[in-house]
């Protein structure tokens, strides 16, 4: 018997490529991603590119002949996984009126072909939809930053996402991810754990923005794989929203940090900077970030505790 198909846009990168690698032999894997397959940052998954098809697209400029091959993969497509975004502080920070724009664009085009094909729809929303929260709970209010600060369009964005599929009326099922990391986790987009790692290992240091007070609740990708599963094989979730994080691994930056230090680099010297330093002025740092995960304990619980995430990055 043939195989469901799915199909990944943004599957070359991180979570989208963890997705494509444990869902191959489930289904029938559609990648589409703007990055070239030979891409130096995607080489991790050449040994698996048998399993997949891949689409080098860019949704918020696609070509006649890329709307007329994705409407037509759509009338068979069982999932449709939207990963597709700018990810990481670094990146947003870099440029964020285009990650602004963008997003908006491949909204307009692509959310009318998923409602016209009424096809269930995993999207990748953000906890950044919280703003300054912990214990962040799928129905509570929601308050995002000033407009005067740019990289509060992120969140905006991904918020309007959740909207914009509703208002279509696209099957769907929104998660919203919570410090999701892990070995092959580029340190380059800003991304906590592997930079902190990163300078460990190259530079003896750990940097430390502001007094490290920060917090954050970091989630190992293999429970990130293990909760989109069990959502997609619950009868659970249908047009709702779930939080994917480990609410048990809640830590500050700044005792992170020490840990790092003592798993990966004891040598390292632990140094604090402004953020302001490393980022722009159209960038703020979020004070306080955790999940409550009572709905995802529903179909999976989260178990790889903060020393296994940290471990899991030392023989890169």
């Amino acid at each position: 018997m043939d195989k469901k198909k799915i199909i990944i846009t943004g599957g070359l990168g991180f979570l989208g490529s963890a997705i494509a690698k444990n869902f191959f032999h489930k289904y029938d894997v559609v990648i589409i991603d703007k990055i070239e397959q030979t891409d130096s940052k995607v080489n991790r998954l050449t040994e698996y590119f048998d399993h997949f098809f891949y689409r080098k697209m860019d949704l918020a400029e696609m070509s006649t002949s890329d709307i007329e091959w994705l409407e037509d993969e759509l009338t068979s497509t069982h999932l449709f996984f939207h990963f597709a975004a700018a990810v990481g502080v670094k990146s947003i920070d870099k440029d964020p009126k285009a990650s602004i724009i963008k997003e908006y664009q491949v909204n307009m085009a692509l959310l009318p072909m998923l409602a016209k094909n009424k096809t269930r729809t995993i999207f990748a929303s953000t906890s950044e939809v919280y703003g300054n929260k912990e214990d962040c709970k799928e129905d509570q209010e929601l308050s995002i930053g000033t407009p005067d600060i740019l990289r509060w369009g992120y969140a905006c964005n991904k918020l309007m996402t959740e909207f914009l599929i509703r208002s279509y009326d696209v099957p769907h099922t929104i998660i919203r991810l919570f410090n999701v990391t892990g070995k092959n986790q580029s340190a380059s987009q800003g991304m906590v754990l592997p930079k902190m790692i990163q300078d460990a290992k190259e530079k003896n240091r750990i940097y430390v923005y502001n007094q490290g007070k920060q917090t954050r609740a970091f989630c190992h990708v293999d429970d990130f794989v293990n909760s989109i599963d069990s959502i997609v094989h619950s009868d659970l979730f249908h047009n709702q929203i779930v939080n994917i994080g480990n609410d048990e691994n809640k830590i500050s930056i700044l005792e992170l940090a020490y840990k790092v230090k003592e798993l990966i680099s004891p040598n390292a010297e632990i140094e604090l900077k402004d953020y302001h330093e490393e980022y722009s002025n159209e960038s703020e740092d979020i004070f306080k970030r955790s999940p409550d995960t009572t709905k995802l304990k529903q179909v999976y619980t989260p178990s790889i505790g903060i020393d296994e995430i940290i471990l899991s990055f030392k023989d890169e």
